[in-house]
């Protein structure tokens, strides 16, 4: 089965965004219908703001503060977890001057697993993600997209270009700007948010799927990305 992460990555401002994480979590309970959320100890997440402040401080580097905390937790208890099982990944609270970014993730195992991606647009609007994406893992494993990225300096475009993509107008102004995102050849593109939503075909991306490599091709040569 094919397995997906949606990832938003933030530039870094210097607090654990509490109010962002809170309403974050609440999503993603409603998005896989979990009445709570587990740390990695088995333990129900308190998801005050008094409680993740803990948290959060409490997973601080002690060495390097300056880069944040990170930490997971889980729609599933750890010791209980399987194919259904989402993993949210947090790394938050990282300083300006770091070259690190906040990152707000979900792991999830199976295809058939994926909430409606009207979750995924919410989510964006609540963080308000310089980048936002739904990985589909073989496809960043055959694209090399992690080597890519490792290869631009400060985030500053997109490694590729994936199924479903939201880039803010900074970022998609290094790749020709809104108005040339906007008519790129991909099933759906809009304007979104603070910048602008690409959906290269409709639902997931399936690597298995001819039509949607050849869609994800003309996508990157379009943007100059092969």
């Amino acid at each position: 089965m094919n397995t997906y992460v949606f990832r938003q990555l933030c530039r870094p401002r210097g607090d654990f965004r509490i109010d962002e994480v809170i309403d974050f979590l609440h999503l993603i309970k409603e998005a896989f219908r979990c009445p709570v959320l587990y740390d990695s100890r088995d333990r129900p997440v308190d998801l005050t703001g008094s409680g993740l402040q803990k948290i959060f401080e409490k997973k601080t580097d002690k060495l390097f503060p300056s880069i944040g905390a990170t930490l997971d937790f889980f729609t599933i208890q750890p010791r209980k977890r399987d194919d259904n099982t989402v993993r949210i990944e947090i790394h938050t609270g990282t300083q300006p001057d770091e070259i690190f970014v906040d990152t707000y993730d979900l792991s999830i195992g199976e295809r058939s697993k994926l909430p409606d991606f009207d979750y995924f647009e919410k989510c964006i609007e609540i963080f308000r993600p310089f980048e936002a994406c739904l990985e589909e893992t073989e496809n960043e494993y055959k694209l090399d997209a992690y080597d890519r990225q490792q290869a631009i300096p400060k985030f500053d475009r997109p490694a590729i270009i994936r199924g479903f993509h939201y880039l803010d107008e900074g970022m998609a102004r290094s790749i020709g700007g809104i108005d040339y995102c906007l008519k790129a050849p991909a099933w759906h593109v809009e304007r979104f948010c603070e910048g602008v939503l690409i959906e290269l075909v409709p639902g997931p991306f399936d690597t298995d799927n001819p039509e949607h490599l050849k869609i994800q091709k003309e996508a990157m040569e379009y943007f100059d990305l092969f």
